[in-house]
């Protein structure tokens, strides 16, 4: 027992930093991003979950990730998550603001990719993710890649781009052998290396 904590302890300190910044990332930083429907925001928690997700993640950066769709005049990500549902409620797809996605409680740092191919695709990307929304999709607490009637995060982007004919994780994903997780699962580094994305932003 003592060998894994040390082991834990080691991973989590070998992850790379996040990049600091005295000004507010969501107030001075993605004021001046010129969003596009279907582009990607990852962050990085501080939470149990996020650090759990960073440990299993070999090299990974960042712990979710959500989608940017237009509802009106607002930019909004839809994405899902555990733990963040109001009290009485289940977990399920949602769209907040980019304020409540990177409020300080949920992220440390971040990051915008945008997909480099046809930006129709990625629209039908963002298209997909609104009516997945709408249809309050519950998480997926099994983490089951081939059941699309809940979803985890990377599991729900992975589905909506798959709706538009990317596959943006080429079909890897990665395998654990660990007390209450042996299978394969797809992790937000998979998502952040795809080669139909680059980083227009980071904070």
């Amino acid at each position: 027992m003592r060998k894994l904590i040390f082991l834990i302890l080691l991973l989590l300190l070998a992850l790379p930093a996040c990049k600091k910044s005295s000004v507010s990332p969501v107030q001075e930083r993605f004021v001046n991003v010129s969003f596009q429907e279907g582009d990607l925001v990852f962050r990085r928690g501080s939470g149990i979950a996020s650090r759990a997700v960073l440990t299993a993640d070999a090299g990974g950066s960042y712990s979710h990730v959500g989608i940017i769709v237009k509802e009106g005049a607002a930019w909004k990500v839809i994405h899902i998550t555990p733990g963040e549902a109001p009290k009485g409620e289940k977990d399920s797809v949602k769209s907040e603001s980019l304020s409540q996605f990177f409020q300080a409680s949920r992220a440390v740092c971040g990051a915008v990719l945008r997909f480099t191919g046809d930006p129709l695709l990625s629209k039908r990307a963002a298209l997909e993710a609104m009516t997945v929304c709408r249809r309050k999709i519950l998480f997926d607490h099994a983490y089951d890649l081939n059941d699309t009637t809940t979803m985890y995060c990377t599991e729900l982007i992975r589905f909506v781009y798959l709706k538009a004919e990317v596959d943006l994780s080429g079909g890897k994903t990665e395998r654990l052998h660990i007390p209450g997780f042996n299978g394969d699962y797809l992790f937000p580094s998979q998502i952040l290396k795809s080669p139909f994305l680059r980083e227009i932003e980071r904070f």
